[in-house]
């Protein structure tokens, strides 16, 4: 299923000063880097982590990218 943009989360994939990747929520869009988008529902986030989404979409394959679950807290059922 596909949707607008504007009608999904958006998340970033981004460099701390340890040279880690953690996944954070940019719904603003103001970190620069690939934008991983994903729909409102804490299911379509889950799956994502899951089925390693967030780090093939941000080409990320064979680095580690930490996800925090509670991301997706304030996302509907």
């Amino acid at each position: 299923m596909h949707a607008p943009k504007r009608e999904l989360a958006r998340f970033v994939a981004v460099r701390d000063d340890t040279d880690e990747r953690h996944l954070v929520r940019d719904d603003a869009a103001r970190h620069p880097g690939r934008g991983l988008y994903v729909c409102h529902r804490r299911a379509c986030f889950d799956r994502a982590v899951a089925r390693r989404a967030f780090v093939r979409a941000a080409r990320l394959e064979g680095v580690h990218l930490q996800i925090d679950t509670t991301l997706a807290d304030a996302f509907d059922g």
